[in-house]
C-alpha cells in the first residue's frame, strides 16, 4: 500500500470512528449506551429477573455445594514431592474436575487427584497430575512468584473463615515453583500477598506429582470453624485447557467463592502462634554520585559512603481474623527499580508500588479509580516525587475481618526532609454475596501545617448474577481539605459493569473537583468531567482454530472540563480480534483522538505542543505469543497521525524459555513522530534475565534504557531462602549517563550501589 492510499484507508476508518466522535461532542453516548446496555439487559432477562435485580438478589451458587473430609494425623508426610506415604491412602479424595476452558461443563481430559491432610504443622496437599504425553508439561518457570502463565500450574484456593470473601491462593507448578496471592473479588487478586509456606513436586513418567505444606500460622481462621471453604484448579498449558473442582462456569472460575466447595473435618486445629518476627540487618556500600556535562566532565555531587542498617517487622494475630503488622526501620533495599518508560502525554506516569509492607493486604486500602481518582496511593508514602527513597521510621498495620466488616488501619512516621505522620483508615461492610459498601479517611500531618491535610469518601461495589451472567453496580463520592479551614475539593464516580464470556461491557461517568487533591492519592487530571466504556462481544466459532473472537463496537473516553471544554478524548473499535486454540492472540484496532490543552507542553525534549485543540486517527496492529510456547513474541505496530504531524510505533517483546532455569525478556519500544516544527524518535530498551538454581535460589539480571532521560540503568539481585521465611538478598544498582559527546563513561559510573541484606524468620 502507498503513502497516498494508506492515508485515504486512514482517513476512511477515521470518518467512521469519527462520527461516533460526534455523538459525544453532544454528550450522547452515555444516554445512547445506557439504554442499549438496558434494552439489552431486558432481552436477555425475563421480567422476572428484570424486577428481582431491580431489588438486589445477591450472587448465587451455581453448583450444588461439594465437600472434601479432611484427613486427621499425628505424624506428618514428608515433603519431598512424592506422596507415597500410606496416609495419603487413609482418606477422601477429588477426582471429578470440570472443564471451564475448552469446553465447558465436560469433564477434564485428563486425571487428577487431590488429597488434604491435617497434621499438628500445617495443612497438607497432595496432588497426582496424570498427563497422557509428560514430555509435553510446561515447566519453565522456577523462580518465586514468577508468571506461571508460561506452565502447567495447580492452584489452591483456602477460604478458613469460610465467608466466601476472605480466599487466599497458592499456586505450584510442575517444578515445585511457588506463586501466592490474596483474593481481592470474584475478578481480581492481589499477587504481591507473600505467605510462609513450601512444596515440593516431581516429573514422572505418568505426569506429575507434587505436596504442599501450608502452616497454620499463615492462615487467619478460628477454632470454632470447623468446615473452610476450598477450591482447585489444573491448568494444562499445552491444551490452554482450565479445569476446576467447582465454580467451572466462564462467568465464575476460582475467585467466585460463592461457588466454592468446603473441607470438612477441621475442628481442634491448634491455636496460632501470636506472634512472627522478622529481624533484618543491611549493610551498603554507595559509591560517588557524578553530575555530567555533555561535553563528557564531571563534577561530585555526593561522596561515596557506607552504611548498616537494622530493624524489624512483626506480625501478630490478635484473633483469628485481625492481624497487626509492626515495622521500625523499614529497608526495601531488594526491592525491583521502576521501569523506564517515556512519556509523551501531558499527564503524569501511574507507578506501581512494590514495597512489601505496602503491598501485602493492599487491597484492602484500595478506593476509588486506579490510576485517576485514587484518594490513597501508597507511593506518596517514604517516596518523594522523583522515586528517592524516604526513611520509614515506623509503622503499624490492622487488617482483618470483626463480623461483616473488613477494615484496614494503616499508620506510618516518615523522616528525612518529609517528617511526616500518615494514617488511613478504611471499613468494608459486607452486602449481597460478594459486595460491599464502604468508606475511607487518610490524613497526612506536616511540620508547619495549620492543621492534617485530609480526604475521606464513601464506596460501594454491588455485584448480581442474573441467570448466570455477573452485572456489578460501583461507585464512590469522596472530598478533600488540605488543612484546617481550607476550602473542601470533591469527586465522584458511578458506573455499571456486565463482565461476562459472550458480552463484556462497561459505562461510567466520574467528575473531579478542581480542588480535590488528596495528600497521599493520585489524581492526574482536576476540573473534569469524564465518561467512558467499552462495548465488547465475544463470539466462539468453534472452527478455524479460533477459541474466541474479540470484537470491541466501541471505546470511549471523554474528559471534559468543568466550564464545558473539552479536554482530551479517544475512541476505538477493533473489527476483528480473538484467541486461537493455541493460546496466541490478534487484534487490529482503529483509533481517533483528541486533545486539547489550553497551555504548551513540552512532549520530547526540544519538541512542544502548542495550545490549542487537536484531532487524529490513527490504526493498530497486535500479536500476541502464547505464553506456553518456549520462544514468544508479542509486536504492536501503530501508525497514523500524531498531532499536527504524522507518527509510526513499534512496541516488541521476545522472550525465550529454556526451561527450568533461564528466562530472557527483551523489550523494545520506539516511536518516530514528524511535526511540522521538527522530528523525534523516542525510544526505551529493557532486557532481562531471570536465572534459578531452584525455588529457593534465584537471581535477576535487569537493564534499562530510554533516550528521553539519556540513562541506562543497570539492577542486578540474588535472592537465598535458606529456610521458611527467612532470606537472603545481595542487590547492585548503577547508572550511567548517555547521550555525551565522548560517549558512555564505563569506568565512571554516574552512581553505584551494593546492598547485602539478611532477614531471619521465626514465631514466638
Amino acid at each position: 500500500m502507498n503513502v497516498g492510499a494508506a492515508k485515504a484507508w486512514l482517513g476512511g476508518m477515521g470518518l467512521v470512528v469519527g462520527l461516533v466522535g460526534m455523538a459525544l461532542e453532544i454528550q450522547w453516548i452515555v444516554w445512547v449506551a445506557v439504554g442499549l446496555l438496558g434494552a439489552a439487559f431486558l432481552l436477555r432477562f425475563s421480567k422476572g429477573a428484570a424486577v428481582l435485580l431491580l431489588f438486589g438478589v445477591p450472587a448465587a451458587a451455581a453448583q450444588q455445594p461439594a465437600a472434601l473430609r479432611v484427613t486427621q494425623t499425628a505424624e506428618a508426610p514428608r515433603l519431598d514431592g512424592v506422596p507415597d506415604e500410606p496416609v495419603w491412602f487413609t482418606g477422601d479424595s477429588i477426582t471429578d474436575f470440570t472443564q471451564q476452558e475448552p469446553a465447558e461443563g465436560r469433564p477434564g481430559t485428563e486425571r487428577t487427584v487431590v488429597r488434604v491432610l491435617s497434621t499438628p504443622r500445617g495443612l497438607y496437599v497432595s496432588l497426582w497430575w496424570f498427563a497422557g504425553r509428560p514430555e509435553a508439561i510446561r515447566h519453565a518457570q522456577l523462580r518465586r512468584d514468577a508468571d506461571f502463565d508460561s506452565d502447567d500450574a495447580f492452584s489452591i484456593l483456602l477460604d478458613p473463615l469460610h465467608d466466601h470473601r476472605s480466599g487466599l491462593l497458592f499456586t505450584i507448578n510442575p517444578n515445585g515453583a511457588l506463586e501466592d496471592a490474596e483474593v481481592v473479588s470474584f475478578e481480581d487478586e492481589n499477587e504481591e500477598w507473600d505467605g510462609v509456606w513450601d512444596a515440593r513436586a516431581r516429573i514422572t513418567s505418568l505426569g506429575w506429582t507434587a505436596e504442599v505444606l501450608i502452616p497454620w500460622q499463615t492462615l487467619r481462621y478460628r477454632p470454632d470453624v470447623p468446615v473452610w471453604g476450598a477450591n482447585f484448579r489444573r491448568i494444562i498449558r499445552r491444551k490452554n485447557e482450565a479445569i476446576l473442582w467447582r465454580a467451572w462456569r466462564r462467568t465464575e472460575g476460582l475467585l467466585f467463592m460463592s461457588a466454592e466447595g468446603a473441607l470438612e473435618g477441621l475442628a481442634d486445629l491448634p491455636a496460632r502462634r501470636t506472634t512472627e518476627l522478622r529481624p533484618y540487618a543491611a549493610a551498603t556500600g554507595a559509591m560517588r554520585e557524578l553530575a555530567y556535562q555533555p561535553n563528557g566532565s564531571d563534577s561530585v555531587v555526593a561522596l561515596g559512603d557506607a552504611t548498616a542498617r537494622v530493624g524489624v517487622d512483626a506480625k501478630v494475630a490478635l484473633s483469628g481474623a485481625l492481624t497487626l503488622d509492626v515495622t521500625a526501620n523499614t529497608d526495601f533495599a531488594q526491592v525491583d527499580v521502576d521501569r523506564q518508560v517515556v512519556n509523551l502525554t501531558r499527564f503524569p506516569l501511574f507507578l506501581p508500588e512494590k514495597r512489601p509492607f505496602f503491598l501485602e493486604s493492599g487491597s484492602v486500602f484500595a478506593f476509588g479509580s486506579e490510576g485517576r481518582q485514587q484518594i490513597f496511593y501508597s507511593r506518596r508514602i517514604g517516596l518523594a516525587a522523583g522515586g528517592t527513597p524516604i526513611p520509614l521510621v515506623a509503622g503499624a498495620r490492622l487488617t482483618g475481618r470483626v463480623g461483616r466488616e473488613r477494615v484496614g488501619l494503616l499508620a506510618v512516621r516518615t523522616g528525612g526532609t518529609e517528617d511526616a505522620w500518615d494514617f488511613v483508615a478504611r471499613v468494608r461492610h459486607d452486602v449481597l454475596a460478594h459486595g460491599f459498601v464502604g468508606g475511607m479517611l487518610t490524613s497526612r500531618s506536616l511540620p508547619g501545617r495549620s492543621g492534617p491535610a485530609v480526604a475521606g469518601g464513601v464506596d460501594f461495589d454491588l455485584p448480581f448474577v442474573i441467570r448466570g451472567q455477573n452485572l456489578v453496580l460501583l461507585g464512590f463520592a469522596a472530598g478533600t481539605r488540605d488543612s484546617a479551614g481550607a476550602p473542601t475539593g470533591s469527586a465522584a464516580r458511578l458506573g455499571i459493569d456486565y463482565p461476562n464470556d459472550r458480552w463484556d461491557n462497561f459505562v461510567g461517568v466520574s467528575i473531579t473537583g478542581a480542588g480535590f487533591d488528596p495528600a497521599l492519592g493520585f489524581v492526574p487530571e482536576r476540573d473534569a468531567l469524564r465518561h467512558g466504556g467499552h462495548i465488547d462481544f465475544f463470539p466462539r466459532p468453534h472452527r478455524w482454530g479460533i477459541r474466541r473472537l474479540q470484537i470491541t463496537f466501541l471505546e470511549w473516553e471523554v474528559s471534559t472540563r468543568l466550564n464545558g471544554a473539552r479536554s482530551h478524548s479517544s475512541f476505538g473499535i477493533s473489527p476483528i480480534g480473538g484467541e486461537l486454540e493455541s493460546g496466541d492472540e490478534f487484534a487490529l484496532t482503529l483509533q481517533r483522538f483528541e486533545d486539547a490543552p489550553d497551555e504548551a507542553f513540552e512532549i520530547f525534549p526540544g519538541d512542544t505542543i502548542a495550545a490549542g485543540r487537536y484531532w487524529y486517527n490513527r490504526a493498530e496492529m497486535s500479536i500476541e505469543s502464547s505464553a506456553g510456547r518456549p520462544v514468544g513474541l508479542d509486536l504492536t505496530l501503530s501508525a497514523g497521525d500524531f498531532y499536527t504531524g504524522t507518527g509510526t510505533e513499534v512496541e516488541a517483546t521476545l522472550t525465550v524459555r529454556t526451561a527450568p532455569h533461564l528466562i530472557t525478556n527483551l523489550e523494545f519500544e520506539q516511536q518516530n513522530v514528524r511535526l511540522p516544527t521538527g522530528r523525534f524518535t523516542a525510544r526505551s530498551a529493557r532486557v532481562r534475565l531471570d536465572l534459578a538454581a531452584s525455588p529457593r535460589l534465584s537471581g535477576t539480571l535487569f537493564v534499562q534504557h530510554d533516550n528521553e532521560s539519556d540513562r541506562l540503568g543497570f539492577n542486578a539481585r540474588f535472592h537465598w531462602i535458606p529456610n521458611l521465611g527467612s532470606d537472603l538478598y545481595l542487590v547492585w544498582n548503577s547508572a550511567w549517563p548517555t547521550g555525551l559527546n565522548a560517549g558512555i563513561p564505563w569506568s565512571r559510573p554516574q552512581r553505584g550501589q551494593l546492598t547485602g541484606k539478611l532477614v531471619y524468620y521465626f514465631r514466638l
